[in-house]
């Protein structure tokens, strides 16, 4: 975020080079966000530093699209900024910014709708057949969508894997395989339960590694 966006954002509060040092010690959670509601500039300065480039890796994961993340990045910050009075401390800072970015996020994909490249999840589900057996067996490998972007080859049709993914099955992934959270801080970012954050989880799972199986096996 360059400096014009960061001034903008945060309803004309610049950072003063002069007044607004920030102590070299890593403010934690409580801290920041009392310095935040007092209006200290390097507090948001701070802010950023912390989470601009999670909320932007969020946002481009979820939209796909460059310019669309950028407005993700700065509608979420100018809503922390505007909100921030009201955070009570009932999560953490980080899941309650998260919980704007994927909303935030969402309601742009949402305005993109009528040119959804998604796929129902249901048409890469595993299929049995009247004995209850799978028809096709799984390949033999861990699912996590991080370890397969290291491989070079692979890694554009995962990311065209996860495109595909409806979006609230995408936003979970993104945060707990990518992003690192817990079952339990997808949950509370996303207003979900815990069991339908593994649910869902385990169908986006299941349905990049049938789009990567048919990748590897058959050319597509």
């Amino acid at each position: 975020m360059n400096r014009e966006t960061r001034t903008a954002v945060a309803g004309g509060v610049a950072r003063d080079p002069a007044s607004a040092f920030y102590p070299l010690d890593v403010p934690d959670d409580a801290r920041l966000v009392a310095d935040l509601k007092a209006g200290n500039p390097a507090a948001f300065e701070e802010l950023l530093k912390r989470f601009e480039t999670k909320v932007y890796n969020l946002a481009r994961g979820m939209t796909h699209n460059d310019e669309d993340a950028m407005d993700v990045l700065q509608d979420t910050f100018l809503s922390v900024y505007k909100s921030i009075k009201s955070f009570r401390g009932g999560s953490t800072l980080s899941t309650w910014i998260y919980r704007i970015a994927a909303n935030a996020a969402l309601m742009r994909l949402r305005k993109r709708r009528h040119d959804d490249r998604t796929v129902s999840i249901d048409e890469l589900m595993p299929t049995y057949d009247d004995t209850g057996h799978r028809v096709a067996s799984l390949p033999d490998w861990h699912p996590r969508a991080d370890e397969i972007l290291l491989n070079n080859e692979l890694g554009s049709h995962l990311r065209d894997a996860i495109a595909a993914l409806d979006p609230d099955y995408r936003v979970v992934l993104i945060l707990r395989d990518q992003e690192g959270l817990s079952n339990e801080d997808v949950a509370a970012a996303l207003g979900l339960s815990v069991p339908a954050v593994k649910s869902r989880l385990h169908r986006a799972r299941i349905f990049l590694r049938e789009k990567i199986k048919r990748y590897v096996l058959e050319g597509r």
